[in-house]
């Protein structure tokens, strides 16, 4: 399970997200972060995006009540094709390809749903094995806070969003 968001990331994301109501994840995988998303606050959507269509989540959704699988919706694409309407998204969690253009292609695609006090959340931050996270972050310029494996730019609150 490579996939899957690590335990302690996922409690520190979850602790970000508090009273964020619409959260999109760049990065299905399994489907447990948007799950665990969703079940964390029964006010919150969740819009989860991945090129790989995955039996995975669907059999996670399935051991969820009604409720919580009505809140998330999973959506096969690229996450760098953006928003499907324009929304505000509180919290955006990027775990996709890790790719160095990829990322900032993902970043720019979404920031313009991305209001002063929004969190860009990135996934494998300080991982060996993915140096184009780190290199997205440093080209868009975006200040944060690294956490665990994770990187948290919080948008407006610099020059740089």
């Amino acid at each position: 399970m490579t996939s899957a968001t690590r335990p302690a990331d996922l409690k520190v994301l979850l602790g970000l997200a508090q009273g964020c109501r619409h959260v999109v994840e760049l990065g299905t995988a399994t489907g447990w972060t948007a799950i665990s998303l969703a079940l964390a606050d029964p006010l919150r959507e969740v819009v989860t995006f991945d090129v790989v269509a995955r039996d995975e989540p669907g059999r996670y959704m399935r051991l969820v009540d009604v409720q919580t699988r009505r809140q998330i919706e999973l959506v096969i694409a690229a996450g760098n094709s953006g928003p499907r309407d324009e929304r505000c998204v509180d919290l955006l969690y990027i775990d996709s390809s890790h790719d160095r253009l990829e990322t900032v292609a993902e970043v720019l695609a979404w920031r313009p749903v991305l209001r002063p006090g929004s969190l860009i959340v990135f996934d494998d931050f300080r991982h060996p094995d993915f140096p184009g996270v780190h290199e997205a972050i440093a080209e868009l310029e975006l200040e944060g806070e690294p956490r665990g494996t994770l990187y948290i730019h919080t948008v407006g609150l610099t020059q740089n969003q």
